[in-house]
């Protein structure tokens, strides 16, 4: 059976990305999905600068930037290996929605880098690239040109994109429950949105 390619646009400071994260890096994990993990700042869409204003235009020694420093880190960590960014991901929604850790800075990802043994001359390199920067920019902007408004949204191997608040499930249903929502975003030309009301979200994923 052929692993289905996925593309899963994010933010790492995003809770609903944490609720989701763990799921997906469980069907990854498995090999029953091939994630290419894809940044989306959430401070750009949401932004109320000028319509010119760009987030990763900014000088970063400067201006605080909610995603850039956390995704630039990610990125580091995934061109090592698929582990060393699933290790990475999991630490960083630990710090921020757990222990609620500001994970906005330059130092933090140099210092979490060197906790998970990661950090490398190498690591360093990428993560201050702009060639990082760029990819950054190009998929936001790739996401922006689809509609793309908040995070996590799913793109299937089909071309179809679904964004997603959802309880983590326990891991014994990941696939079901991914195949689900596969099922309900095929038909998107006619779907627009399905809410189910709920009791408060849990800040925690829950397994």
């Amino acid at each position: 059976m052929t692993t289905e390619k996925v593309k899963v646009f994010f933010d790492y400071t995003c809770p609903w990305v944490r609720q989701a994260g763990f799921w997906l890096l469980d069907l990854e994990d498995k090999s029953e999905i091939d994630i290419s993990w894809q940044p989306f700042l959430l401070e750009q869409i949401n932004s109320e600068n000028e319509d010119n204003w760009l987030a990763w235009e900014q000088n970063l020694s400067e201006y605080i930037s909610r995603g850039i420093w956390p995704h630039l880190g990610g990125i580091a960590a995934r061109n090592i290996s698929k582990e060393a960014g699933q290790l990475y991901m999991r630490a960083i929604f630990e710090d921020k929605h757990v222990k609620r850790i500001d994970v906005r800075s330059e130092e933090y990802i140099i210092n979490l880098a060197k906790s998970l043994d990661i950090f490398s001359e190498k690591f360093n390199e990428d993560l201050h690239s702009k060639n990082s920067l760029d990819f950054i920019a190009s998929s936001h902007l790739e996401a922006e040109g689809k509609g793309i408004f908040g995070t996590p949204t799913i793109e299937f191997s089909d071309e179809n994109t679904v964004f997603l608040k959802t309880f983590t499930p326990p891991y014994n249903d990941s696939l079901e429950f991914f195949n689900a929502i596969k099922i309900l975003s095929a038909n998107n030309t006619y779907f627009g949105e399905l809410k189910k009301p709920q009791p408060p979200w849990p800040k925690q994923h829950q397994l």
